[in-house]
Order: structure tokens, then C-alpha cells, then sequence
């Protein structure tokens, strides 16, 4: 059931969802440990260049902290949401995410090994956070695994002509078998490299810098061209394969594409915030509690609402607890129980007044 029916009135929604963005953005920028008027915020912004060569603290923490910090939630929740919403759209399960197929796991089973075993093998400092080998190592070991989980996944898929369904339980079935290697890495750990390894993988926004923001740019900009091709595509999807075909679809190698796609910004985003849960699939719930499951508009309202969410709650996280920050994994984590919980009742209410 969606709330909205006439076009116009979706495009209008979305158009208006993007507008706020910018409050948010804003509000993200000026919260946290140390709080900023929003007169500084913007005199900061319309001055980036601190022309009157005065110490700012408040030009420090926004240009080299609160801004890359704030982009990168705006980007990062995005890309979730339009991976989370594609792949609900391909297999047809409002449960299923790139997360369900096994990339998030198998990212932290890459990342497991580098932050556990790269001090004695490849040398690497004890906190392998603090140094910008130490990141790259991280990243490119989980972006592998995400790789090679997602070419596992596809490629059974493909060759055998897995059904929707089968293909998230072979997912779920793999995140089981990274889970173990996982749990092994984790025994055999010391104190630092285990501390190190568990706030990667709750999913946090601290370390992202401006070094980061371009990879984010890109992987949104890939994900905002495919909406047009995508789009018509995944709609004839959601009528059958049969109906699909009659209207010249291939079913195969859109899911193939589009699951390639997905997986893939997934994996790219994982590698550099670590795997934030449930952005990927509350934000295209809500978009389709309002708008429906008209994917020309689903995916880029979705991908709004992902956005606003993350952003949110990572502001949340940095002011729930300051001087302390959260990591805003467990924000997200806590936000998708309590959301899922109430689908879960509603849906039960009207099933029970149905009788």
C-alpha cells in the first residue's frame, strides 16, 4: 500500500525529500561534541578560504572534520539505499539486501584477516587505523572478498538458473561460513588488534576524510546513471518472468547486471565505512510505504531518504553520548530493530482485522 498515486505527486515528494537534505546537511555540520551556530555554519561554507588568516577552531572542525563527515553519510546512506532497493527489485524479497547475499560478511572476513594477522605477516603497525597503509591494506582486502562473494553469487546464479529465493539462501549460507572464519580470526587475536577490528566492523564515519569523498562521488554518480536503465527493467521484473520476457526483457541478465551493480557500490562503500547495517534496507521501505513500488520512482526517492537517514543518525551518534562518539553502525542497528519490529506488528494487525 502506498500513500501516493498520482505521478506528479511522487516527483513532487522526491523533489521535496532532496530539498531537505540541505537542512539536514546543515544541522549534521553544526552538532557535536563542540556545537556551532548556525550563523558560523554558514559564514564558514560561503568562506572556505579563511581570507583574514585568523585561527578558527571553528574552520577547522568543519572543512578538515564535520564536512567530508557529513558528505560522506549523504553519499554512503545513498548508495545503500539504491543497492538495497535494486536488489529487493531483482529478487522480489523485501528482505534482501546486498547484506543478505553475504558481501557485508564477506568484506569483514577480509577485513578480519588484514587487521588480525597483518602485524606479524605484512609488518603493519598494531593500530593499523592510524596509518594510511594500514587503511589501504584494510580496504583492498575487504573490497577482494566482497568481490569474490559477489562472483560466487552470480556465478552459481547464472550457470544454474537459481530462482530469486535461492539465490538470497545461498547468501545467507555463505554469510555462515564467513561467520566461522571470522570467529576463528577473533580467537587467535590480541587485545589491540581485536579492538581494531570490532570498530571496524560496527560501521562508523570517523576516519573517512577528503582522501575518500572522490571513490564516494564516484560510486554515487554510477548508481544515478544505471536509475534509467534500471528502472523499466526491474518494473517488468516485478510482473514475472514470463511478462518480462513479452516485453523484451532478458531476466537473466538483468539480474545478473543489476546484482553485479549493487553488489558492487556495496562492497566499494563497505570497504571505506566498514558495514553499516540496515541503511540498505529501511530506506527503501519507507520510500515504498509512500510512493509504492514503481522503481522510475523508488530508487532515487530511496536513495534520498538513505541519505537523510544516515546523515541523521550519525549526527545522533556524535551527540548522544559527547564527548563521546557513537559509532553510528550501532545507531542504525538500533533504528532498523525498532523499524522492522513495528512492520512486523503492523502487518499483523491488518492480517488479524482481515478475519
Amino acid at each position: 500500500m502506498n500513500l501516493i498515486n498520482f505521478p506528479y505527486k511522487k516527483l513532487f515528494l522526491t523533489f521535496l525529500m532532496y530539498i531537505a537534505l540541505l537542512p539536514i546537511a546543515m544541522i549534521s555540520i553544526a552538532l557535536g561534541a563542540y556545537n556551532m551556530p548556525l550563523k558560523e555554519v554558514f559564514r564558514c561554507l560561503l568562506s572556505p578560504w579563511n581570507s583574514q588568516g585568523e585561527t578558527s577552531i571553528a574552520y577547522t572542525i568543519m572543512w578538515q572534520y564535520r564536512v567530508p563527515r557529513t558528505l560522506a553519510a549523504m553519499l554512503t546512506g545513498a548508495t545503500f539505499a539504491f543497492s538495497g532497493a535494486v536488489i529487493q527489485g531483482v529478487t522480489r524479497n523485501p528482505l534482501a539486501s546486498p547484506f543478505t547475499l553475504g558481501i557485508s560478511t564477506a568484506a569483514s572476513f577480509g577485513a578480519a584477516i588484514t587487521i588480525i594477522a597483518g602485524v606479524k605477516v605484512l609488518g603493519l603497525s598494531q593500530t593499523i587505523f592510524s596509518t594510511t597503509q594500514g587503511f589501504a591494506v584494510i580496504a583492498a582486502a575487504a573490497l577482494l572478498f566482497s568481490f569474490i562473494q559477489t562472483a560466487i553469487v552470480l556465478t552459481l546464479a547464472y550457470l544454474k538458473g537459481l530462482s530469486p529465493e535461492s539465490i538470497v539462501l545461498m547468501g545467507i549460507a555463505t554469510t555462515y561460513i564467513y561467520s566461522a572464519g571470522i570467529t576463528f580470526l577473533q580467537y587467535f587475536a590480541g587485545e589491540t588488534q581485536l579492538r581494531e577490528y570490532v570498530h571496524w566492523v560496527i560501521g562508523d564515519l570517523m576516519r573517512v576524510d577528503w582522501s575518500k569523498i572522490p571513490i564516494l562521488v564516484l560510486v554515487f554518480v554510477v548508481t544515478v546513471s544505471s536509475i534509467v536503465y534500471l528502472a523499466w527493467d526491474l518494473n517488468a521484473l516485478s510482473l514475472g518472468d514470463d511478462v518480462a520476457k513479452n516485453l523484451g526483457v532478458n531476466p537473466k541478465r538483468v539480474r545478473l547486471l543489476a546484482s553485479l551493480l549493487s553488489s558492487i557500490a556495496t562492497a566499494i562503500v563497505v570497504s571505506i565505512t566498514g558495514p553499516i547495517a540496515f541503511v540498505c534496507l529501511m530506506a527503501p521501505h519507507m520510500a515504498r510505504l509512500f510512493i509504492g513500488s514503481d522503481n522510475r520512482y523508488l530508487l532515487p526517492l530511496s536513495m534520498a531518504m538513505g541519505s537523510a537517514l544516515l546523515t541523521l543518525s550519525d549526527t545522533v551518534a556524535r551527540i548522544a553520548m559527547k564527548p563521546v562518539e557513537l559509532p553510528v553502525g550501532a545507531v542504525t542497528s538500533l533504528l532498523g530493530a525498532l523499524f522492522f519490529v513495528s512492520l512486523y506488528l503492523a502487518h499483523r494487525r491488518r492480517v488479524v482485522m482481515s478475519f
